[in-house]
């Protein structure tokens, strides 16, 4: 199976004057004044992510946050047409990030549940249906109720637990919450139990680029060390994530010379030049074993094309 991971993309759009109001006011000067908006192309790039990541023939798209700026419906009707292609011809799972749940009116109305819902809400790929089967009804999103994080999906041989430990608030921190990584935990062990190639999805990187455990203040996870811990407990056989918009591989160590792989996939809407900061997206071909084979693609400015990555790619 071919997974594709994209990531962090935040479309934006101009909020109107009566938005522009507490968060979104730090948002809007860290945008223009500080020239944020200036890195990402969402509305030119992802479209050219997408045609490009087609060609490769995946077989199930997962995407870790992010997919807005400030959190506006405006920016989720814009996301939400921009994935179309892919939602509407594969599997699909996505998980918010801080930017979608970026005030509290955006969590209180279920906004990227309403937008994203039947890829949010766990159960069994049905290809009769051509949908998640047996998870939580999208259709309670209309009312402003959230999906039940953590949740699992199943295709095949390979179950992915989606997590979602972003909340609003002026700090750009996450915090799982009461129990959360428990039944989390919980899942990857059945899963595990039952023979599946386990992939553990979340907004927040785990590990940064340097190799060690990302707890940037105001940046990372509250409860990091209690996931951790976890993660070592119950291992998964791979750790996606965004977040941090810089594009690695890492590795969780666990006892002996065992490890978990950790891909933390940029940007998919960056304009650097620079090749771990500039637009990308993973390809990771999972077999029984686990992980076959990782390949990043990632645009290149000048001729606005998705070109090989060898930096961040195994070898053919």
């Amino acid at each position: 199976m071919r997974l594709l991971h994209m990531t962090d993309v935040h479309f934006y759009r101009a909020p109107q004057i009566a938005e522009a109001v507490g968060k979104r006011t730090l948002g809007l000067v860290n945008l223009h004044a500080l020239g944020r908006r200036h890195y990402f192309d969402a509305d030119g790039v992802v479209p050219l992510a997408i045609t490009d990541a087609l060609e490769q023939a995946p077989d199930l798209f997962v995407m870790t946050g992010d997919m807005t700026a400030m959190s506006s419906r405006p920016e989720f009707v814009a996301a939400r047409a921009a994935f179309a292609p892919l939602l509407e011809s594969l599997p699909s799972i996505i998980v918010p990030g801080n930017h979608d749940l970026y005030t509290r009116g955006a969590q209180r109305d279920a906004r990227m549940e309403q937008s994203f819902g039947p890829f949010m809400g766990g159960g069994t790929w049905d290809e009769g249906t051509r949908a998640w089967v047996g998870g939580w009804d999208a259709s309670c999103a209309a009312s402003g109720e959230p999906a039940p994080w953590p949740v699992r999906f199943r295709i095949g041989l390979v179950d992915v637990i989606a997590t979602n430990p972003c909340r609003p608030g002026l700090r750009a921190w996450g915090h799982f919450g009461p129990g959360a990584i428990e039944r989390a935990e919980e899942l990857v062990q059945k899963s595990r139990a039952a023979g599946q190639t386990v992939v553990y999805l979340l907004h927040y990187p785990v590990m940064g680029p340097d190799g060690q455990p990302y707890d940037q203040a105001g940046h990372s996870l509250g409860d990091l060390d209690e996931l951790l811990a976890s993660l070592r407990r119950a291992p998964p056989d791979l750790i996606l994530h965004g977040h941090k918009h810089i594009a690695f591989r890492g590795a969780l160590d666990l006892d002996g010379d065992r490890s978990v792989p950790i891909l933390g996939c940029g940007s998919t809407s960056s304009l650097s030049p620079l090749p771990d900061r500039a637009a990308g997206y993973y390809l990771v071909d999972l077999g029984e074993g686990g992980i076959d084979r990782v390949t990043r693609r990632r645009l290149d400015v000048g001729s606005r094309a998705f070109v090989a990555s060898p930096e961040l790619s195994d070898a053919t």
